[in-house]
């Protein structure tokens, strides 16, 4: 169940748990009214792009492909009907600063020298990057999400 809207979730801890319900191929269940909750709460829950993830007529769950040693941080990847990849970068520690965070296409299971990538939670093209992903995460909870498409 998403708790977004209620108990008091960050925004950021709010796009991981949205994301982390889309890797995961699961039913939307909510413990909110849509009607009482502020704008970004709603903007986070009606993510077409997320949602769509969600949705992908292949069904495949998401998998955790990779986590650092002391679990501060993890990445998530799952295939996607049409080819591409849907990935998670997530931060899981509570203290310090934002840091830059790089996931090897290695590391996320993706056979690609390059791939197209775009942020889902921006709706933003960031073109091709090489090798991996490359993303500034906040502390707390955080995480990035992408589409992933490898370039032939």
């Amino acid at each position: 169940m998403l708790l977004i809207g209620d108990y008091g979730l960050s925004e950021e801890q709010s796009k991981t748990q949205m994301a982390l319900w889309a890797m995961m191929a699961a039913p939307l269940y909510m413990s909110n009214d849509l009607r009482n909750i502020r704008q970004w709460q709603k903007d986070i829950l009606l993510n077409q792009e997320v949602i769509a993830v969600n949705q992908d007529p292949m069904g495949k769950a998401g998998v955790r492909v990779w986590q650092q040693d002391k679990k501060h941080y993890e990445y998530w990847t799952r295939p996607l009907a049409d080819g591409s990849y849907a990935v998670v970068m997530y931060r899981r520690d509570a203290g310090g600063l934002p840091r830059k965070y790089t996931a090897t296409f290695e590391q996320l299971k993706i056979e690609a020298g390059s791939a197209h990538v775009r942020d889902l939670f921006l709706h933003r093209d960031l073109g091709v990057m090489k090798g991996g992903i490359t993303a500034v995460l906040n502390p707390s909870g955080s995480c990035r999400m992408f589409k992933v498409t490898v370039m032939k």
